[in-house]
């Protein structure tokens, strides 16, 4: 293991660090940096929020009765107590509760009045929002362009120099006939960069009624801040945006579904309300349209039965951050952040080219305008992008939680990757989706890799992400040094924030990290690849360049696997097997499901590759073997009814709903014990399940097709290419792509080029190749984790993580395979 070393000073003391650890002891071996995300909870607070349930009952606040009076006691308290935390009170702003931050701009967009005597025939006001904003703001544009508000996006350059010019900007005229609307980011979410507050006062003030060409308008402010909030104090008595969004579970991550809106009390004339739920009026009649909304502000707003549960749950949220300081997690967060900066910003290939690119508007020398985030993407030594689903795969190996893509901020993404609009939509026209797993596209990514901390984050977690890249994208780490480009980059972040932000530039302290005496996963005896070794493309194309024939004297069918309980262990075929319509007979016949009712997978749990399956074809019978536990016996015939003890169970792969029949409360126990995780249950298919598209062929509990062929001469080809590492077995490497049907004397990737193989008397279409996860990473003879083969899979293939291809069998008769079958394609 390499062992890293970083220039970081704590923040929290000793006794705080113990105590955090103590909260979060389910971190153990994990390194979640997905804290913009959604942060995570700690023991006490669900112990609490366990306990008071337990031992209280709350009814229904808008019921008359004790129970309902200490609900509606407690979610006024709650009020007060959120209206502390940003230190003002109910005589300024009024809190709504909302399902989160999307829902409270929702509100905004909905009622705020853009004119402001509601007269049709008077102009409208402005919707102005900064080009870095989470798509929810992005969603209010056709909200309020419908109600004639005048949409305007102010880039992130433009907004500096609007709010920087102080002498063009004038005080409202007296006679304001229209409202208008300023929407931005206390802290943007994909950079991590703080926007500054005092643009609330300026735009209070008319700064941009310039811009907007609005000389009459007034200007309210909504600030949102969902992203600040959870390391940042926002302080509501200094700065006083008129409407603030915010989602509780961004900061102390219990509840989920709950946010508020906070509303500036002089501000809420200028919300209107249309609809009305149950909850929010004084008097409604059914037979004519009447009704009478409540005048307190959030009682016309929250329509419906408010969770009341969730509200009470938020004070050991609140409990939680109050036994640390904002001030203190604003500094830890900032410090990991920049720890993990610089030494990103001098990681170099043993060429001297830089590893990462960075994406940033701050040079990271002050936690006024850096918030807990980095986000960056990774670059080979010859100078390509490495796509983010490949580092989400390496990532899983070293059981790294971070988030990759846009975020939901596609401008911030737009601006940062410099991709032009034009871009955009042809990315778009060519597969990519916000979400998506298209992480490249004419070898430019189309999103990026994010790391972002939380107050329980962990200098650890820094060392741990840095030694996944180390490990995984980095030639020879032998060179640490500032680039040039950053230098100069400096200067540039300093002169377009100088008004708001005065830090001193000063020269990077140069982080070291220290490796072990042993070469980086003999990383360092690596020749350079790109200038010595085939690569993917080269190797298709002198495919593509040879005639193809239709019959192969020499290539076979050399082995057969099934894998009858998916994701656990192989049972190979000796000799020959049934085919039947869903695929090899037993296949992922059967799967086992945990009390939540999602499948168990070896992405998750690696030790299922040691439950290991024997058939006995005569005896009618399937033996279940795990190291240390007793064999049990499982019948291969179908003989469960639905019933009590066999009841009909449903789950989902692959986004596909499937069925099956509960096998009984003995094997469950056998497996809950085997797997040392409780109440799980051994599924079989009661229901067969078509495949998704144009293709209705029947499956198993399979997750993409019938069959999976892997070609013995691609694996000999990468397993060459793999140096010498004393984890990665190389004789037990074709077990890791779990293929069903193995391909023996063909020549490495012909597979590639098949459109439809015969197999025996068989027919199959081929449906495509396989992407690949990090599962070929597990040893599946021992359980353990390496990083080969996927990390050479993705450096040879510059990222495209494809091995073996899905068949579909085109008849639906009973058919046999047979070792040793001669195999013809075309």
């Amino acid at each position: 293991m390499v062992e890293t070393t970083i220039e970081f000073i704590p923040v929290y003391d000793e006794a705080t660090a113990r105590w955090l650890e103590s909260e979060f002891a389910r971190l153990e071996g994990e390194c979640y940096v997905d804290h913009a995300g959604a942060t995570l909870y700690s023991d006490a607070q669900i112990k609490n929020v366990s306990a008071d349930l337990q031992s209280s009952l709350y009814a229904n606040p808008h019921s008359i009765g004790i129970g309902s009076s200490s609900t509606q006691d407690i979610i006024e308290r709650m009020r007060y107590r959120i209206l502390s935390h940003f230190n003002t009170n109910p005589d300024e702003y009024s809190v709504i509760f909302t399902s989160g931050a999307t829902a409270s701009l929702k509100i905004i967009a909905e009622g705020f009045r853009f004119r402001s005597d509601g007269n049709s025939e008077t102009a409208t006001g402005s919707f102005v929002y900064t080009q870095d904003n989470h798509t929810s703001v992005l969603g209010m544009r056709d909200v309020v362009g419908v109600r004639g508000a005048e949409v305007i996006c102010l880039d992130h350059n433009q907004a500096f120099q609007v709010f920087d010019q102080h002498s063009t900007r004038r005080e409202p005229d007296e006679r304001q006939s229209d409202n208008s609307l300023f929407v931005y980011s206390a802290q943007c979410n994909f950079s991590g960069f703080k926007y500054p507050l005092e643009w609330i006062a300026d735009a209070h003030a008319g700064a941009l009624s310039t811009f907007a060409n609005k000389p009459s308008t007034r200007w309210y402010v909504l600030l949102d801040a969902a992203s600040f909030v959870s390391t940042n104090n926002l302080d509501l008595s200094v700065f006083k945006p008129d409407f603030v969004c915010l989602s509780f579970y961004k900061m102390f991550g219990y509840p989920t579904g709950i946010g508020a809106l906070l509303v500036k009390n002089v501000s809420s004339d200028v919300l209107e309300k249309v609809y009305y739920g149950g909850g929010t009026v004084n008097v409604a009649l059914s037979t004519k349209r009447f009704h009478r909304k409540r005048q307190v502000l959030h009682q016309r707003f929250e329509d419906g039965t408010i969770p009341f549960l969730s509200i009470a749950s938020l004070k050991y949220g609140f409990e939680i951050l109050s036994k640390l300081t904002m001030d203190q997690i604003s500094k830890h967060v900032f410090s990991l952040a920049k720890a993990l900066h610089y030494s990103l910003l001098t990681l170099h290939h043993c060429n001297g080219k830089p590893v990462v690119k960075l994406y940033s508007d701050s040079d990271y020398e002050d936690r006024v305008s850096q918030g807990g985030i980095v986000t960056f993407n990774l670059i080979r030594s010859n100078g390509e992008y490495v796509g983010y689903m490949e580092v989400v795969n390496m990532a899983a190996l070293f059981k790294i939680h971070l988030r990759t893509g846009c975020f939901c901020n596609p401008g911030a993404c737009q601006r940062h990757l410099s991709l032009s609009t034009k871009e955009i939509l042809q990315n778009y026209e060519a597969g990519y989706t916000c979400g998506g797993t298209t992480d490249l596209l004419n070898g430019k990514p189309t999103g990026a890799v994010r790391i972002s901390f939380g107050y329980m984050s962990t200098i650890k977690d820094v060392q741990t992400v840095l030694l996944m890249i180390i490990k995984c994208f980095v030639d020879k780490p032998c060179i640490r040094k500032l680039p040039q480009w950053w230098e100069d980059r400096k200067m540039d972040i300093h002169k377009s924030h100088k008004r708001f932000y005065n830090s001193n530039i000063l020269d990077y302290p140069i982080p070291h990290i220290i490796n072990s005496k042993k070469n980086i996963i003999n990383n360092n005896l690596r020749n350079d690849f790109y200038n010595k070794s085939e690569s993917f493309d080269h190797v298709i194309n002198s495919i593509k360049s040879s005639k193809i024939i239709t019959h192969i004297n020499k290539c076979t069918l050399q082995r057969l696997f099934i894998y009858p309980i998916k994701s656990c262990g192989a049972y190979e075929i000796v000799d020959s097997w049934n085919l039947n319509s869903k695929g090899l007979e037993y296949d992922r016949e059967w799967m086992i499901m945990t009390s939540a009712g999602t499948c168990l997978t070896q992405k998750h749990h690696i030790n299922l590759c040691l439950l290991k399956p024997v058939i006995f074809k005569e005896q009618k019978i399937m033996e279940l073997t795990y190291p240390g536990m007793p064999t049990i016996e499982i019948p291969l015939e179908n003989i469960y009814q639905q019933s009590m003890e066999h009841p009909i169970c449903q789950s989902r792969v692959c986004e596909s709903r499937v069925q099956g029949i509960d096998c009984g409360s003995e094997v469950s126990e056998w497996l809950s014990l085997a797997l040392g995780k409780p109440n799980l249950r051994l599924i079989r298919q009661s229901h067969s399940r078509q495949k998704k598209g144009t293709n209705k062929a029947e499956l198993s509990f399979s997750s993409q097709a019938q069959y999976l062929a892997i070609n013995e001469g691609s694996v000999s080809w990468l397993i060459d290419k793999v140096f010498d590492d004393s984890e990665f077995k190389k004789d037990t490497a074709v077990h890791r792509f779990r293929g069903n049907i193995i391909i023996g004397n063909c020549k490495a990737f012909d597979e590639m080029q098949w459109e439809y193989v015969r197999i025996g008397n068989n027919n199959f279409k081929v449906n495509g190749p396989c992407t690949r996860c990090q599962m070929i990473c597990i040893d599946q003879t021992t359980g353990n984790k390496t990083i080969e083969p996927l990390r050479t899979l993705a450096e040879e293939f510059h990222g495209k993580l494809k091995f073996g291809i899905y068949l579909t069998r085109l008849e639906d008769s009973q058919g046999i395979l047979k070792i040793g079958d001669h195999i013809y394609y075309s």
